[in-house]
C-alpha cells in the first residue's frame, strides 16, 4: 500500500492528478469504481473532518482504463478546516469490495492571501 503525504495552503485550491499503477508501472482500470477519501485528526477518531468522494466532486476519475484521477480539496474548505495534521486514506469501491488505495498524512498550512 502506498503512502501520500499532502501538504495545503488555505489560500489556494489543492488540485492534483495520480495515475493509480502496478509496481512495474502498468495502469490500474478503473473502470465501474468510485471513490471515497475521509479525512480526520486522529483515524481512530469518529468524527470525519472532510470527505471527498467521487459523487461530491471532490475526487473525479478522468481516465478510467489508465487508472487516472484526481483530487481537489477547494479553498474554501480549507479555509474553514483547522490548520494541523489529519490523516487520511483513499478507498476504490468496486461492487461490494473497499480497497485501499493509499493512506498518509495531511497537513493544513496558513496561506498569506487568504
Amino acid at each position: 500500500m502506498a503512502i501520500v503525504n499532502i501538504t495545503c495552503q488555505n489560500d489556494a485550491d489543492f488540485y492534483r492528478q495520480f495515475a493509480y499503477q502496478t509496481l512495474d508501472g502498468a495502469p490500474i482500470d478503473l473502470t465501474g469504481s468510485t471513490m471515497r477519501m475521509g479525512i480526520r485528526r486522529h483515524a481512530e477518531d469518529t468524527t470525519e473532518e472532510m470527505l471527498l468522494t467521487t459523487e461530491n466532486g471532490g475526487l473525479a476519475i478522468v481516465d478510467a482504463p489508465n487508472g487516472k484521477f484526481t483530487v481537489l480539496i477547494t479553498q474554501d474548505q480549507l479555509v474553514r478546516l483547522a490548520l494541523g495534521a489529519y490523516e487520511h486514506s483513499l478507498i476504490r469501491i468496486v461492487g461490494t469490495m473497499q480497497l485501499r488505495i493509499w493512506s498518509g498524512s495531511l497537513v493544513n498550512n496558513a496561506g498569506a492571501t487568504r
